[in-house]
């Protein structure tokens, strides 16, 4: 049996986005400035539930940000419902496909909340619709409708029952539940903890590892079954559009721009994508970089200078205008932002060089 069409009514998330910097009330639109940056429970079923507890199906603990084991995504792929899926290169960290909000209004609210979190977990907007970032939000709106709260019992492929966390109460003997806004699986993501899985910024870094940093969706049953597609990308193309923050993504894979440290003449730097942390979230429009009060700006003009944090103000040193493919071009110095040496080292400084329209001078907005 696969999971019907779910009506559920979003839900305060019990750790708003606000106390770490973006809100999802109100996702900002993107400046029109010439020279800006472009850019409830599901149906339960009738047979009274007992409770099981989460640490019956043994869901290990894991740090945000960290990678999933090798086992879980080298394992094989338990059947999947009307796919019969045997596949050994990946597992389904989300077995059961989801159908998402039959409401339009509920859509856009689920589109909202999804392209935030996963932006913020580092999924490249690389693409318009296809893109990676479209993909991972619309695939969010259709699996959780963008509660980062619901669980759904998972008895071998048939959904045995719903709720919101905590605590996960489902029939006696199911064999797992899905968790979260990317409905992580208590079994196939073991190394998840619910304390992570119920946490929507750890859920989505969870996800974009599992993602193979964006390299693959196919660990969901609803971008398997394109159940994803059709209903919601262009909903989610349009939340996506009016992103104003979240990360900065290097075309050299996995890799976010950062600040060292969030305070005046700290350096930019590399940073692996994936934790969700503040000093990984950028704010754009105007033609800037901005956290905060401060913003990018190249140390000097002449040379190949780094990049450091100062306060924001009219300087062309910190004014970015889109160049080439998708280059940031400095308007003080006409050179582009860096990583050097295509450093994946996390905490390598950026510089600013000639514009070549390299890989490592390829950065996507959110």
């Amino acid at each position: 049996m696969t999971r019907r069409p779910v009506s559920i009514v979003l839900t305060a998330i019990a750790l708003p986005l606000a106390a770490v910097g973006l809100a999802l009330s109100a996702v900002p639109a993107a400046a029109s400035v010439p020279g800006a940056f472009a850019s409830g429970s599901a149906p339960r079923a009738s047979v009274p539930p007992a409770s099981v507890s989460p640490a019956s199906v043994s869901p290990g603990s894991v740090s945000p940000g960290s990678a999933p084991a090798a086992s879980v995504l080298a394992a094989s792929v338990p059947s999947a419902q009307g796919k019969g899926l045997t596949a050994t290169a990946w597992r389904l960290v989300a077995p059961v496909p989801g159908y998402g909000p039959a409401a339009l209004v509920q859509a856009g609210q689920a589109a909202a909340t999804c392209a935030a979190y996963a932006t913020r977990a580092g999924w490249a907007n690389n693409g318009y619709y296809g893109g990676d970032l479209v993909t991972a939000a619309a695939i969010c709106v259709a699996e959780s409708t963008g509660n980062a709260r619901l669980y759904v019992c998972d008895d071998n492929g048939a959904v045995v029952g719903s709720g919101n966390f905590p605590p996960v109460t489902c029939p006696a003997g199911t064999t797992s539940y899905d968790r979260g806004l990317w409905q992580l699986n208590s079994k196939a993501a073991s190394t998840v903890s619910d304390a992570c899985a119920f946490n929507p910024i750890c859920n989505a870094g969870q996800a974009y590892l599992f993602s193979g940093r964006g390299t693959s969706f196919a660990p969901w049953a609803s971008y398997d079954q394109d159940t994803y597609a059709r209903p919601f990308l262009d909903v989610v193309q349009s939340a996506v559009t009016r992103l104003g923050a979240g990360t900065v993504t290097s075309a050299l894979l996995g890799e976010c721009l950062a600040q060292a440290q969030p305070v005046l003449k700290a350096k930019v730097v590399i940073a692996n994508c994936g934790s969700g942390a503040n000093t990984q979230q950028w704010a754009i429009g105007g033609g800037k970089l901005r956290t905060g009060s401060l913003c990018a700006t190249i140390a000097s003009k002449s040379g190949s200078p780094n990049v450091v944090l100062s306060r924001c103000g009219h300087a062309r040193s910190q004014a970015w205008q889109p160049h080439g493919r998708a280059e940031l071009r400095n308007a003080a110095d006409g050179k582009c932002l860096t990583d050097p040496n295509s450093s994946l080292t996390a905490g390598t400084p950026v510089n600013v060089t000639s514009c070549a329209n390299t890989k490592a001078q390829t950065w996507w907005l959110p």
